[in-house]
């Protein structure tokens, strides 16, 4: 006797038989699906296509980041860091020539100790010399910018400056700090910093940077200031007597990078 298994039927309110194929096996027919998310092949395909983009991208992104990361280790260095190493690079260079002609010279010494010889070995090292002059030159003034430089100079010897007066004009060159020091007869005789647009230019007084004297120097009824300016930032500057009334005094200026 066959016995049958049923299933509701919600639309008819009524129990139906489930069907097998010829070998048992049971048989499932989706008639339709909602939300656009049917399980065929061309949705697999268009499923597998989103995720190869996706691991496109990362991978996009991941080559990137270590561009940004190679540029940031190769860049990660000051003006005259990049200077120095370029001075070095020059300098190992020159050294491998300099090995290589002294080499020769040793060469041609051994196998060709006659004076003609020699002559013509005296000749090639004068024309080497001439021609690496300039370049040696041009080395050792890379090497001197990453040295420490101080450049001092008098901007008031003793002068009275009227208010409002300004000093000798100071040109920064290629520095960056400037250094600012002398004595006054006024205590708390005010200067401040003149920024110009150019030599002999628009002057600006420069409100942050205030100088005043303070210190008084024992017994000589003179009073003496500091200050240090990093990172100036404007090439030319001179220095204005901010007090109420003139000043008798002796300013220096210290450039240095």
């Amino acid at each position: 006797m066959s016995s049958y298994l049923y299933a509701l039927d919600t639309a008819n309110k009524r129990p139906k038989p489930i069907k097998v194929d010829s070998d048992g096996n049971l048989q499932v027919d989706v008639v339709s699906m909602t939300g656009g998310g049917d399980a065929t092949a061309s949705n697999q395909v268009s499923a597998k296509a989103v995720l190869d983009n996706i691991l496109t991208k990362n991978g996009e992104i991941k080559t990137a980041v270590d561009n940004v990361n190679t540029s940031l280790v190769n860049n990660a260095t000051s003006t005259l860091q990049t200077a120095g190493n370029a001075s070095l690079v020059s300098i190992l260079s020159k050294n491998t020539d300099i090995k290589t002609a002294v080499d020769n010279v040793n060469t041609a010494l051994i196998d060709n100790a006659t004076a003609t010889k020699q002559q013509t070995l005296i000749s090639g090292l004068s024309s080497f010399e001439n021609a690496n002059h300039a370049d040696f030159t041009t080395l050792l003034s890379a090497i001197d910018n990453l040295e420490p430089h101080f450049s001092q100079s008098t901007l008031i010897n003793n002068a009275s400056i009227a208010s409002g007066g300004d000093s000798s004009e100071i040109d920064m060159g290629s520095n960056r700090h400037l250094t600012l020091f002398g004595t006054s007869d006024v205590n708390f005789g005010n200067w401040v910093l003149i920024r110009k647009s150019a030599s002999g230019g628009t002057k600006i007084p420069d409100g942050s940077s205030y100088i005043s004297t303070e210190e008084v120097i024992s017994g000589s009824g003179v009073y003496s200031f500091s200050r240090t300016i990093e990172n100036v930032g404007t090439r030319y500057l001179a220095l204005r007597n901010n007090h109420s009334g003139s000043q008798t005094a002796t300013v220096y200026a210290v450039l240095h990078r």
